[in-house]
């Protein structure tokens, strides 16, 4: 992520309302935006003393649920902040009725580095630190599914059932959506991905574990230490009770992508000194004794589901929902790419 060097000037009232909220703050505030995201808007809250907060709100429009909630998330931090879970500490949650006008939360800053691509691990790492750093990343992924959503109140968060065969649905109602609108060009695409989608229904286990499930866990969604240590874990939009191994599937379908499939950014995770996939998958049997056996299958799930991801995003600018349609090719590509991986796992 980078800041924006843009500052903005709050209104009299969201100055109050902060105020009252941050306690040992000196209005008034400035928010410059940190970008690297665009389902949650981030900023960075700064006081006349230099304290800094992070404030976290749907983009205009998109008054929350989905992937825009960010009353999920700070619940989910929240109660996560007497775990061993390294999360940032809530301060405040606004709701749409709040002067800001939409709904938010903010938490303290937490200094670090945020890397999301393999030149940057190697400015920021050397080789023995970023073995600590995916080390660590992997121990906190296990910290996270050792978490009983009852004990925290999280209980209801989700089904604790049928993780699964929730995203095969979810997924599914998605390429039928696609269908509606796109042309031509994306009927094989189309096609090919039902075939997937079908094969992982009838192949993934009947899930009951309904642990919490980050939903988008990699190491360009945490705060790392520059001694490799993860100080927060960031982006709780998707968490919900599933299976673990999800999350797991889905760390490792990011770790070692070719860069066509990251959109020409290879993930830091390709740096020298990491983990390599298998050290993963023993780290995290070591830590949870949890049994792998089914790995494969969530792999293929967190591939299928990336690749369901590029091509509704090729048909949104085929269709000029976002713009333009100069990056539908590179999208249709990197469908291919994700549904060629799907499709290995699954072999």
């Amino acid at each position: 992520m980078t800041t924006s060097t843009r500052s903005t000037m709050l209104a009299p009232e969201v100055e109050a309302w902060l105020a009252h909220g941050l306690v040992e703050a000196v209005p008034p505030f400035r928010v410059e935006r940190i970008t690297g995201g665009y389902s949650m808007l981030t900023s960075r809250v700064i006081d006349t003393a230099g304290r800094t907060w992070v404030l976290r709100q749907p983009p205009r429009g998109q008054a929350g649920g989905g992937a825009h909630d960010p009353a999920r998330e700070s619940r989910t931090m929240s109660a996560l902040g007497e775990t061993d879970v390294p999360v940032p500490r809530v301060r405040m949650t606004g709701t749409a009725e709040d002067p800001l006008g939409v709904p938010c939360h903010v938490t303290d800053f937490v200094d670090g580095l945020v890397v999301t691509g393999a030149a940057q691990a190697e400015q920021a790492f050397d080789a023995a630190t970023l073995r600590t750093a995916t080390t660590n990343l992997t121990t906190a992924l296990a910290a996270l599914h050792a978490v009983d959503p009852e004990a925290v109140g999280l209980g209801d968060l989700g089904p604790k059932e049928n993780y699964n065969g929730r995203q095969i649905r979810r997924w599914r109602s998605i390429l039928a959506s696609i269908a509606e609108t796109a042309g031509p060009e994306v009927t094989q695409h189309l096609a090919s991905l039902r075939v997937l989608g079908d094969d992982l229904a009838r192949r993934l286990p009947a899930d009951t574990a309904g642990r919490l499930v980050h939903g988008d866990y990699r190491l360009g969604n945490t705060i790392t230490g520059p001694d490799g240590s993860i100080r927060a874990i960031l982006d709780w939009e998707l968490v919900t009770r599933g299976e673990p191994l999800a999350d797991l599937g889905s760390l490792l379908v990011f770790w070692d992508a070719p860069a066509e499939a990251m959109l020409g950014t290879p993930p830091p995770t390709t740096a020298p000194g990491s983990l390599r996939p298998d050290e993963v998958v023993d780290t995290y049997v070591a830590a949870t004794g949890a049994s792998v056996d089914d790995l494969p299958l969530y792999r293929s799930l967190a591939s299928w589901r990336l690749a369901c991801l590029c091509l509704r995003t090729a048909v949104r600018f085929r269709t000029g929902a976002m713009g333009d349609d100069t990056d539908s090719g590179t999208f249709l590509r990197t469908t291919d790419l994700w549904a060629e991986r799907a499709a290995e796992e699954l072999r």
